[in-house]
């Protein structure tokens, strides 16, 4: 069994496949797109690195194993016309739009500006439920507590 991961380049005709571990072309020259001219190694480590960063480590399925990807979601390692190694970097007005996705944020309602980082901070701690269950159970030990009863347990002992 191979695996491999299908890219396509949004509004182009044409995929071609990359080595999921390694991010290498496997699809062969003659076979692959005009838009994937002078890419020859996808960057996959810094793809999942970008959503980890914005995301946390418990990343979904789609992310850490995708089975289709879009070549604006990639960096590149590439040659360019002079024969030179260039680097081609991801389309990061792309990557916000599927994070933006992933977060349930609505980009083009600038009203929310407010709840993108309420958006962030449950992730967070969603996040936080997941791999620190104590934390959890000591939360729902003070859930529906106000601050004098707290207060007053943490007074009288």
């Amino acid at each position: 069994m191979t695996n491999r991961i299908a890219v396509h380049m949004e509004g182009q005709e044409g995929a071609l496949h990359i080595d999921g571990l390694t991010g290498q072309i496997v699809t062969p020259n003659q076979e692959r797109p005009e838009w994937a001219d002078g890419y020859a190694v996808a960057l996959l480590a810094e793809r999942i690195g970008w959503y980890e960063q914005r995301l946390g480590h418990q990343l979904p399925e789609a992310i850490r194993k995708p089975q289709l990807l879009t070549a604006q979601d990639l960096g590149w390692i590439g040659v360019d016309a002079e024969g030179d190694e260039v680097e081609i970097e991801a389309n990061a007005e792309h990557r916000m739009e599927l994070l933006a996705g992933y977060l349930g944020i609505d980009r083009t309602d600038f009203d929310q500006e407010r709840n993108f980082a309420g958006a962030i901070a449950q992730a967070d701690v969603d996040h936080t439920y997941v791999t620190q269950a104590t934390d959890e159970a000591t939360l729902e030990q003070v859930e529906g507590q106000g601050f004098s009863e707290t207060q007053k347990k943490a007074i009288n002992g």
